[in-house]
């Protein structure tokens, strides 16, 4: 199997790299900076000029695309509407530049915000927020590419992955988010945490990915999670668990606005049944390895 990932330097795209490696997989790595110590072939392109990719990939034995490659996912760049609208444009310029590169497999990465923008959005009364913007374009980039890809002849899969933690992510997550407030003494003020959350350690997540590239299904959508989602409160009091469990929660503090998902939206049922996917790092075990980590990233800021 050989593979052309790009995003390949970004967080997930480096625990991909390592599990298709590890699976025998060549791989191509696209990304914007090839300084970036990856053990696999780099190849420095923006995606903004994409065209020039089959120039400067001559390969025409590649099974598949992994598009990982996408400007503002965490932050307030969520919110800018130009960079969003740029990404869904790169989106379909790539899916575009497949068929001349021999290339019958497109596998696109999405996320949970596709979900909550779906189920709020269309609301009356809604307001959307920087989030909203995020998971707006992510639906675009979803279902153009499927059009783009299906009119090329070319197999689309799509994965909607849920909120990823775990050792080495610098976003703001809620995982990061929580464990910083509480590391650093804060308030620890949330919502009532009766909505339903699922969270996905890094690993389980690059692994998923491959078995989706390697043995998903044409055309089909697939949520990947951790099949064991809970209330946000069991979440919050793990998290403080692993850090001080005399901490005190304060929970109802924070007003929750949005629709909290029914729990049949974090089944991950299908990508189990084609492609064999199982979560392996249980949250307990997760949320231990990422708060060790982020006690030494608070330690070495001091220095």
């Amino acid at each position: 199997m050989k593979a052309l990932v790009t995003g390949a330097c970004g967080f997930v795209g480096r625990h991909l790299v390592e599990v298709l490696v590890e699976n025998n997989v060549d791989v191509i790595a696209l990304d914007r900076n090839t300084n970036e110590a990856l053990p696999v072939r780099m190849v420095q392109c923006e995606l903004d000029h994409i065209d020039q990719l089959p120039k400067l990939v001559k390969d025409r034995d590649i099974d598949c695309c992994i598009h990982l490659a996408w400007e503002g996912a965490t932050g307030a760049l969520r919110g800018d509407t130009d960079i969003q609208l740029k990404n869904v444009k790169r989106t379909m310029d790539l899916c575009n530049v497949l068929p001349e590169m021999g290339i019958k497999r497109f596998v696109g990465i999405g996320t949970l915000a596709e979900k909550d923008t779906n189920h709020y959005i269309p609301t009356d009364g809604a307001t959307p927020n920087k989030v909203s913007c995020y998971g707006v374009a992510k639906l675009a980039a979803h279902y153009l590419s499927k059009v783009v890809c299906t009119q090329n002849g070319i197999d689309h899969i799509w994965c909607q992955l849920s909120n990823i933690y775990g050792v080495g992510d610098s976003s703001n997550n809620f995982v990061n988010f929580a464990s910083k407030l509480m590391l650093t003494g804060g308030r620890l003020a949330f919502t009532d945490g009766e909505q339903i959350y699922d969270f996905v350690y890094i690993t389980d997540i690059a692994n998923a990915i491959y078995l989706a590239a390697k043995r998903g299904k044409k055309n089909k959508l697939y949520y990947v999670g951790s099949g064991h989602q809970q209330k946000l409160k069991y979440y919050i009091a793990q998290i403080r668990d692993a850090i001080d469990p005399r901490l005190q929660l304060h929970l109802g503090e924070v007003p929750f606005h949005g629709v909290a998902l029914p729990d049949e939206e974090f089944e991950c049922a299908k990508l189990l049944e084609d492609t064999g996917y199982h979560a392996k790092v249980s949250f307990e075990e997760g949320i231990v390895k990422t708060v060790a980590w982020l006690k030494t990233v608070q330690e070495g800021d001091h220095v």
